[in-house]
């Protein structure tokens, strides 16, 4: 059996990156988006979200490895980091679900 796993510290620290609705909005927009991306331009239609909120957004995104900026014909273009994001949830469900029981079966 694995025992290694991210550190509970750095766990919360990339769930941090999905603190405010509107990067879950712009993670959800990416990922719809696949390989291909999209401009930030796009993304705000996408997202219904200014493109100034959607650059405050991208910095937080960036510096957690959760997107991937490139510029083709001199415009930006955002990818979500697939490989970072199936770690994060990978991680969390191997590590805090498996063997917990089917939490959608719990009573409040």
């Amino acid at each position: 059996m694995d025992t290694k796993f991210m550190a509970p510290k750095e766990m919360a620290r990339l769930l941090g990156g999905f603190a405010t609705e509107r990067r879950v909005r712009i993670l959800k927009a990416l990922m719809a988006a696949g390989d291909e991306g999209l401009s930030i331009l796009e993304l705000s239609r996408a997202t219904d979200t200014t493109v100034a909120d959607i650059s405050m957004s991208l910095e937080s995104l960036a510096s957690l490895d959760m997107i991937n900026i490139s510029i083709i014909n001199n415009e930006r273009v955002l990818v979500s980091n697939r490989a970072v994001l199936n770690s994060i949830f990978g991680e969390f469900y191997k590590h805090y679900v498996v063997g917990r029981g089917d939490l959608s079966a719990s009573k409040n």
